[in-house]
């Protein structure tokens, strides 16, 4: 494994695993190129070198639903996109774990025949107004 070439006026060497072309970190390079990588570079380059896990596809889904839906979990509780194939696993866990740990009263969210206009969770009322 290579560590970058840096040494300080101390003596101190830099321990940074991250080394480009040139042997140094992209804090240390001479090359003004190599010190304007991005953070999402040296991300990318962490997870090639040391294979670190990626999100499980659960967490992808709450993701996605958090961006879809404005970013609030009390609007993906409500969320009215119910022909979306990721409708039942907004919540970031299959429909029956979410109703188990979190009581009956929350099998509703999970009838599609309550979001629509004129039903139970309308599309036109705030979030706030609805309740589980």
């Amino acid at each position: 494994m290579k560590i970058c070439k840096f040494i300080s006026k101390d003596g101190k060497k830099c321990n940074s695993a991250i080394v480009s072309e040139g042997g140094f970190c992209f804090a240390h390079s001479p090359d003004k190129k190599t010190k304007l990588k991005t953070v999402e570079k040296e991300k990318q380059i962490l997870t090639e070198k040391f294979k670190l896990p990626k999100p499980y596809p659960m967490q992808q889904i709450r993701k996605n639903c958090l961006e879809c839906c404005g970013g609030g979990s009390k609007t993906i509780k409500f969320c009215a996109s119910v022909n979306c194939p990721l409708w039942y696993l907004r919540f970031g866990c299959f429909p029956k774990a979410h109703v188990r740990n979190n009581g009956e009263k929350y099998a509703q969210l999970f009838n599609k025949e309550n979001f629509g206009r004129d039903k139970r969770y309308d599309p036109r009322m705030l979030v706030d107004e609805m309740k589980v």
